[in-house]
């Protein structure tokens, strides 16, 4: 079996090869035209403002086949649309992720105490990703340690967040380019380099946790 890098969240929106694996983002409101494995979701920067044909939109799509995940959904304190919006935008994906049972991608800036306390306010029952991971080893073992996991994307390659890597259980992470040009396998090469770790190694406990949440079969 050949494992491929995965890279569980990114924008761009080129097919999946048997090197690599990406999962792109498709965000209700710009575009969800999608044919091939997807995450889908209503993105705090793009709540309308009278949302409702957003949700019917997530619930009649967020269902199909090729959505693996819903997101990118949470909160956003530096982005101008309304808190009370965004926190309810948040719980009903939260609550419908939860009816389907699918993974949820949440984006979060500067509000993770919000976004930890409502996903248990909400009693979330699927397993949770924070994307674009860029804060401190302590949040991040507040993350783990509430079960979820967490996504390291190329804020790595600034060589300011080693500690990230060197205390992040392999079994709790992924990685990603998101909105960046940067090479899912630069990542994970600077993050093998920091832990002392083989690539191969990395890429199979990656393509474990994938298969252990997301209820995908990959190109093998």
């Amino acid at each position: 079996m050949h494992v491929p890098y995965i890279n569980i969240h990114t924008h761009n929106t080129s097919k999946s090869t048997e090197h690599e694996f990406s999962l792109p983002n498709v965000i209700i409101s710009k575009n969800y035209l999608f044919s091939q494995p997807c995450s889908l979701g209503i993105h705090p920067w793009y709540i309308d403002s009278s949302p409702t044909a957003q949700l019917d939109a997530l619930n009649d799509y967020g269902k199909k086949n090729q959505v693996l995940a819903i997101g990118e959904c949470g909160l956003d304190k530096l982005c101008d649309t309304l808190w009370s919006l965004q926190e309810e935008m948040f719980r009903r994906q939260i609550v419908f992720a939860n009816s389907i049972q699918k993974p949820l991608i949440v984006h979060c800036v500067r509000a993770h105490q919000e976004c930890l306390r409502i996903l248990w306010e909400e009693r979330v029952s699927v397993p949770v990703i924070f994307h674009g991971f860029e804060k401190n080893r302590q949040l991040a073992r507040q993350i783990y340690d509430a079960g979820y996991y967490i996504s390291l994307g190329a804020s790595l390659l600034s060589g300011k967040k080693d500690e990230l890597i060197i205390d992040a259980p392999l079994n709790k992470i992924f990685l990603e380019t998101d909105d960046k040009s940067t090479k899912i396998v630069d990542i994970y090469t600077y993050f093998c380099a920091v832990r002392k770790v083989k690539v191969t190694l990395l890429k199979e406990q990656l393509y474990q946790n994938f298969r252990s949440i997301f209820n995908y079969q990959l190109l093998e």
